[in-house]
């Protein structure tokens, strides 16, 4: 038995390479196999597939020094829905000063016709540039595209901006069988090299090349670090919820020019460190210098208030003020010119003017306030090697008061004291204090966002029941039931912000603390329920809403985190009554589910308490903003079973007999 088992999976084995053998990995030439192949078999379900790509870079001398890329790359098209991977995209970078050239543009498609491979060559003149503020287009679409086609084009990009070298993205929106880049960079250039997103390299080299390069011709040849970066079998990145930018987690390598030695030996630095960018900051215009202006300022809070102690009620006070008074006009602007006499006046301001105000506030009436630049969660993490000022576009305040610190943004109105918006929950951000030298923070909400709903309905003999339901949140939660509460009419309030099941409505909602935001809010539903009587029997479920309306995590597997931005909690309780004249026959299992130790959680217990009531309980915990790669099955299985419990737990009642 075992010999035939080995047998079958060698078998097996054999019939997986042969698969993976049908593509030419090897170079861009289109194999019969390729024109043949009808799908990829590490993803079945890719409409399209990258069997080949390559990238060379380097400093060449016959083209001023400036940086030329080399770029070839073979497509296979698998069926119509793949079309769109023939519409092709080159970006040019340009400033006012230079720009980055393409040249030598080819592309062909080849078509299987009565066995033989046919080539329909581009036209140049199909090829065209759109241009944009600071970057232009090269696009063209390929000709002659079919189910089954190759595309294959290549192209040389020469490139003055040699601060950033050149990013390999290997992974991408369709799935690749092999990517491959190469970096010649001479051994006097000094680059930051950074290897970004979770798929291993399969192969991952350097060597030195003697003598490759000469920068005048009297001078002596330098040597050349060559790099090569292989990965193969690239699956394709796919968005799903509770996701940061996709830039933090798409596979590929980043390059940026930290300094040249010179033939002389003098050292050109490109990239500044933290004490610079700091002393730049202190005498910014948009940012160092307003924040100096807190004599503006000093009279703006009513004197109930700045003549109170200096302590977290007074805190409160101003930062509600700040709410209450200016509106974000929902633009960050945090490099712009900024007026503060303009935004008094006005009422109206960016995240960096309604939060220097705020800043400036504190300052004023002698609370220890610091400055906070940060990334928003669709910008992306800002590299924390050294510092990229254009890795961050957003702005907050630091308040720190006996012995605690608070995380302030005055821009969101219902937004609680000591809470980030939730774009802004991006794990770190950087404390700007221009006296002692900034820092790095953590900005993960370490409180539990929580939602709460307590029930108490009674069935009737028909089966249609009515009660209450009374919903209390905090956190994130309440946040959010606030800004859709703010736009709704009551009658539309259950609909919009809840989750009922299919036979529950409500006839009357009341809205408590919407306005008072250092209080959870509250929100109670007079309840009706439909008939959930069959024959004889009453099968009631106890949960009148959902925590979830579905799995949002569809995919096989994942190869990024999974960020929820916060702390999660859920407590569902009921008490049922059952009709007088019925007994229950049947209640729901008691479940008790966890993963990776205790890491989430869900509780659910139902109890018979009197011979005529029952009471439910159901506890959800996420015990974690930001659940690892590994975490993703577990998740995935876990929410399953979350529906699960909602919808298949029962009660079942009949009449006595």
């Amino acid at each position: 038995m075992n010999k035939i088992i080995y047998c079958v999976f060698l078998l097996f084995s054999i019939f997986l390479n042969a698969q993976n053998s049908q593509f030419n990995t090897k170079n861009t030439i289109p194999s019969i196999s390729d024109l043949e192949a009808t799908s990829y078999p590490e993803d079945s379900l890719a409409n399209a597939l990258y069997i080949y790509e390559e990238g060379f870079s380097e400093i060449d001398k016959d083209n001023d020094f400036d940086l030329v890329t080399t770029y070839s790359a073979k497509i296979k098209i698998f069926n119509k829905e793949g079309f769109d991977e023939a519409n092709i995209q080159i970006p040019i970078r340009k400033n006012d000063q230079n720009s980055e050239k393409v040249i030598n543009l080819k592309a062909s498609t080849y078509n299987l016709k009565n066995g033989k491979r046919v080539k329909h060559t581009l036209d140049p003149e199909k090829i065209y540039t759109e241009e944009f503020e600071n970057y232009d287009l090269k696009k063209f679409t390929f000709p002659d595209v079919k189910p089954g086609s190759i595309l294959v084009y290549s192209y040389e990009k020469i490139s003055p901006f040699i601060f950033d070298f050149t990013t390999w993205k290997f992974q991408d929106y369709i799935p690749k069988a092999y990517s491959k880049f190469t970096a010649k960079i001479p051994a006097n250039y000094d680059y930051y090299t950074t290897i970004k997103g979770y798929l291993k390299l399969k192969k991952d080299s350097v060597s030195v090349v003697k003598s490759c390069i000469r920068f005048s011709p009297n001078a002596t040849a330098a040597d050349c670090v060559q790099k090569i970066f292989v990965m193969e079998d690239i699956p394709a990145f796919k968005a799903e919820k509770f996701l940061t930018a996709e830039r933090n987690y798409l596979s590929r390598i980043d390059f940026e020019l930290k300094q040249i030695t010179k033939l002389d030996g003098y050292v050109q630095k490109y990239t500044r460190d933290w004490e610079d960018v700091d002393k730049e900051l202190k005498t910014d215009k948009s940012i160092g210098r307003q924040l100096k202006k807190d004599r503006l300022v000093e009279d703006l809070l009513p004197e109930s208030v700045s003549s109170m102690p200096n302590n977290l009620e007074k805190a409160r006070k101003i930062y509600k003020y700040v709410q209450d008074e200016f509106n974000w006009n929902e633009k960050y602007n945090i490099y712009a010119d900024m007026n503060i006499r303009n935004i008094l006046d006005e009422k109206t301001g960016s995240v960096l003017e309604i939060n220097t105000i705020l800043h400036n506030l504190y300052t004023s009436e002698g609370f220890n306030v610091l400055p906070v630049m940060s990334a928003t969660r669709s910008k992306g993490f800002p590299t924390k090697l050294h510092p990229v000022l254009g890795d961050f576009n957003y702005f907050f305040v630091h308040l720190k008061l006996e012995e605690k610190s608070y995380l302030l943004d005055a821009t969101e109105k219902n937004l609680d004291f000591g809470r980030l918006p939730y774009r802004a929950l991006n794990k770190y951000a950087r404390l700007m204090d221009f006296e002692n030298g900034s820092s790095w923070i953590d900005i993960e909400p370490h409180d539990f966002s929580r939602f709460m709903y307590k029930d108490s309905l009674k069935i009737k003999p028909d089966g249609t029941s009515e009660g209450y339901s009374l919903q209390v949140t905090d956190g994130y939660h309440a946040l959010n039931q606030r800004n859709g509460i703010e736009m709704l009419s009551p009658a539309d309030i259950f609909k919009e912000i809840t989750h009922p099941i299919e036979s529950t409505y409500a006839t009357n909602v009341e809205v408590s603390n919407k306005e008072n935001l250092s209080e959870k809010l509250e929100v109670k539903f007079s309840l009706e329920n439909r008939s959930q009587k069959i024959n004889d029997k009453i099968y009631f479920n106890p949960f009148s809403f959902k925590f979830f309306t579905e799995n949002p995590f569809h995919s096989e597997s994942r190869s990024y985190p999974i960020d929820f931005g916060y702390k999660d909690s859920y407590l569902y309780m009921a008490s049922i009554e059952i009709p007088e004249g019925y007994k229950i026959t049947s209640l729901p299992e008691t479940k008790n589910l966890r993963i990776q130790g205790n890491e989430a959680s869900l509780r659910f217990t139902a109890t018979k308490f009197q011979e005529n009531i029952v009471k439910i309980q159901c506890l959800l915990s996420f015990r974690r903003s930001l659940y690892p790669t590994e975490f993703y099955d577990a998740l995935r299985k876990f929410f399953d079973q979350i529906l699960e419990v909602q919808s298949q737990s029962l009660i079942v009642i009949e009449e006595n007999t």
